[in-house]
């Protein structure tokens, strides 16, 4: 039996030059010079360069064909470097997961079927073995209040632990949620009834009572512009958004020395002389989409909310409240809702559309929200220029 030496030999032995044309001997020795790289190539080599490509098209066509979906998953040791329509690397994900080389992606691919009222829909799960608790969801999707659940959305991403993107930018992030809208640019600027097409990444409970993580919030801003960045790509449109994290402001924290005459920073705005706030409220730090300020947080849930909404883009997602919720409240450039526990009002100031929120998640508090409510928006709209507004009770 010859040893592995001798059959290599055997196989490179050329043939006699009688036998063999310079064309064919040329061909030979490309094949020959290609069969002794390919055995000093590991496998993992095999995911870089121009290889990666094409593997990671064969492996989504074997998924498609093997469940007619076109969900991919995206793990094992042939799992692209990059993730999440290949807009995000490994270290992208190292801030935010323990074992980033670890992580499994499931996506769904954005479409867009031109409709405007629709805009672009897609999804990406990140998971690894820190459990389902950590995972992190990213989403491209329309803003809007059609279906009457953006309520949810605002709840979260228009918190106060969220710091504004800056550099004109429509969007925020936090250390454990960002967003921000794909540019006008690119999809066109929504009307006043739709909200913008966003991108947005989640991971985890969506408040926590500890004081927020700027190294975390800085990746989740850095990834939702790469993601941005990778959508408007995929849609056709040119241009990049550049890394905002060098113009961010500190994280959003407690505030400390509220006084009770100039709630949530508001001079001015008072429960009445005899009531004095007991918790540190959390306020929007930094010029941005929103000011919001979140009072008695615990846990993953804040008790009372005051919030405006300053760009005309999100304002959209509040139609539904401001026509349908409450007793009806006007003015003469407004109109809006209050009731048990919730007042909104929107009105034409300088920028545009512009809402007005003062919100309770608890039943004892009605009677605050009512208090609060006029005082509030009549505050706001002397801030922004677009006041006096002397609201009327219908």
């Amino acid at each position: 039996m010859s040893s592995t030496a001798d059959e290599s030999n055997r196989y490179e032995q050329p043939l006699p030059a009688d036998r063999e044309s310079l064309s064919e001997r040329h061909r030979r020795l490309r094949r020959e010079r290609w069969r002794r790289r390919r055995q000093r190539l590991h496998w993992r080599h095999l995911l870089r360069g121009r290889v990666r490509p094409l593997l990671a098209a064969g492996l989504a066509g074997v998924l498609l064909g093997a469940g007619g979906t076109p969900w991919q998953a995206q793990a094992g040791p042939f799992a692209p470097d990059e993730v999440c329509w290949g807009a995000l690397s490994r270290d992208d994900l190292a801030p935010i997961f323990r074992e980033p080389e670890n992580v499994k992606a499931v996506e769904a691919p954005v479409l867009h079927g031109g409709n405007s009222m629709d805009g672009p829909a897609g999804s990406c799960q990140l998971t690894n073995s820190d459990g389902d608790v950590w995972a992190l969801t990213a989403r491209v999707h329309r803003l809007d209040d059609r279906a009457g659940d953006d309520g949810k959305w605002a709840d979260e991403f228009l918190s106060a632990r969220l710091t504004p993107l800056g550099g004109g930018l429509l969007g925020m992030a936090s250390d454990n949620r960002a967003w921000l809208a794909i540019p006008d640019g690119c999809l066109g600027r929504p009307d006043d009834l739709d909200g913008p097409a966003v991108v947005d990444i989640a991971q985890g409970t969506w408040i926590g009572d500890m004081e927020p993580r700027t190294e975390e919030r800085n990746a989740m801003a850095r990834m939702v512009v790469k993601l941005v960045n990778k959508v408007s790509a995929h849609l056709g449109c040119t241009g990049t958004i550049a890394d905002p994290v060098e113009r961010l402001p500190k994280a959003a924290r407690y505030t400390r020395t509220e006084k009770p005459d100039a709630l949530c920073g508001i001079k001015g705005l008072t429960l009445g002389k005899k009531r004095k706030p007991n918790k540190y409220p959390m306020i929007t730090d930094g010029h941005g989409p929103v000011r919001t300020c979140d009072r008695d947080i615990t846990g993953s849930q804040w008790k009372q909310r005051l919030m405006t909404v300053e760009d005309p883009r999100l304002a959209a997602i509040f139609m539904r409240m401001t026509l349908d919720d409450g007793d009806r409240v006007s003015s003469a450039v407004g109109y809006g809702g209050l009731g048990p526990n919730l007042g909104v009002f929107r009105a034409r100031c300088q920028a545009g559309a512009t809402v007005f929120l003062v919100q309770a998640n608890d039943a004892g508090m009605s009677a605050d929200v009512r208090t609060l409510f006029p005082r509030y928006v009549e505050a706001e709209a002397a801030r922004l220029g677009c006041g006096p507004l002397k609201l009327k009770l219908s």
